[in-house]
């Protein structure tokens, strides 16, 4: 088990102070010292792996410690109540990180947590591709506008649905020329929110790289196909299956995936450190 952690609380987004402070109380209660901006600690916590304003730097720490061989913390905006739960899991935040949500589990944590799966029963045909943040390491330096229209290329070669857009809030995309049958939505931003946006799952599927819309496309009803680095991955159909009913069985999935995300409350109990300690 570590014995340090590091963390750099002017690295982290303005809305993460009561979730790092409620992280850092239960390190303590562990006997686990937290050190600020330490680049020798036994692992560190950063915010989100957005390289961007606030967090731009954290992309030297993560890579030291990854260097190193060391425990990257990583907090983060949670899928199931943004704003209200929030993501932890070591060295990544999406499918390549870990979170200790196979095992252990308590079944009844989506009742716990007023999460249940719903059926879409919309007859809009249109097809959601939404798009991510382009300097989240999420993306692996990968081209997002050419991941986009590979996207429309692969749907179009089984599909005339309607397709639709969406950038990434904070990330435009740079796409011209596209033909009538395809139109950009313009996220909204949600007043007296931090940095939330309108968002609706009315459509017949949502494709997504590996962020938390593929979760919430999952736990919504409508299909997702997602890459192979996503959380709903495991509950995903692919492009060539778009026109077949979407009833995979989610079950045992939303169980795991509402032990990946906490409350500051849980956070505080310092539930998160006892599912991650294996790993520290």
């Amino acid at each position: 088990m570590i014995k340090s952690v590091a963390y750099f609380p002017l690295q982290c987004a303005q809305n993460s102070t009561p979730v790092i402070a409620a992280m850092l109380n239960s390190l303590r209660s562990a006997g686990i010292t937290a050190i600020e901006n330490s680049m020798d600690a036994d692992a560190v916590i950063v915010w989100s792996v957005l390289w961007a304003g606030r967090m731009a730097s954290n992309k030297q720490v993560y890579e030291h410690y990854r260097a190193q061989g060391k425990p990257v913390i990583v907090a983060d905006v949670g899928a199931l109540y943004r704003g209200e739960t929030w993501k932890i899991a070591i060295n990544h935040i999406n499918q390549l990180g870990y979170y200790g949500h196979t095992e252990n589990l308590n079944m009844d944590r989506p009742r716990k947590l007023g999460i249940s799966l719903a059926v879409n029963l919309s007859r809009n045909p249109a097809i959601l591709i939404a798009a991510q943040h382009r300097h989240s390491l999420q993306l692996a330096n990968q081209n997002h506008e050419a991941w986009v229209m590979e996207q429309v290329d692969a749907i179009r070669q089984v599909s005339d649905r309607p397709i639709v857009i969406r950038p990434h809030p904070r990330s435009p995309l740079q796409i011209d020329d596209l033909d009538k049958t395809i139109t950009v939505e313009r996220p909204q931003k949600i007043a007296d929110t931090y940095d939330s946006y309108n968002m609706h799952f009315d459509y017949h599927a949502v494709v997504n790289y590996c962020s938390g819309v593929g979760i919430q496309a999952a736990i919504s009803g409508t299909r997702p196909v997602v890459g192979v680095y996503s959380l709903a991955s495991p509950v995903s159909v692919a492009i060539k299956d778009l026109d077949q009913p979407y009833d995979t069985d989610r079950d045992q999935w939303l169980v795991e995936i509402c032990h990946t995300e906490y409350t500051v409350k849980e956070i505080q109990q310092g539930i998160w450190l006892q599912r991650l300690r294996s790993h520290l």
